[in-house]
């Protein structure tokens, strides 16, 4: 799969967006805005840094495989670190979709709290190593 500059995302996103309106034959009128974008961030699955981080939380939550979702809303910053220092990061989220991130009631599970210090702990033991 080719990367395409942030750029080329969003002008080909209001394209398609301003085509597929006009082809509805709309008494509406039609206008969009970008007021904020960011650029993506995708680990490497394949980074000792990464298999370190998925090694980890295995062993602490004891499971064969660690999840690998792509979402976040720290992603863009992730991007602008990984850029500005030249150096490889991992993201582990400690919450849950079901965690209502950000909102009036968001929450965390203990558990989640204390296997992700665990993890934390564990991981950078193995990123000695490396």
């Amino acid at each position: 799969m080719t990367m395409k500059d942030l750029n080329t995302i969003v002008n080909t996103l209001k394209e398609y967006c301003t085509e597929t309106f006009n082809s509805l034959s709309s008494p509406n009128t039609f206008s969009i805005t970008v007021t904020h974008s960011a650029s993506w961030w995708l680990a490497s699955l394949e980074s000792p840094y990464f298999k370190a981080l998925e090694s980890s939380i295995a062993e602490i939550w004891n499971i064969q495989h660690p999840l690998k979702i792509r979402e976040g809303g720290t992603v863009p910053t992730i991007f602008w670190l990984e850029r500005e220092f030249k150096a490889p990061c991992v993201h582990l989220p400690l919450g849950q979709a079901s965690d209502a991130g950000h909102l009036a009631n968001e929450r965390m599970r203990l558990l989640n709290l204390r296997n992700g210090k665990r993890v934390v702990e564990n991981y950078l033991t193995r990123v000695a190593q490396i």
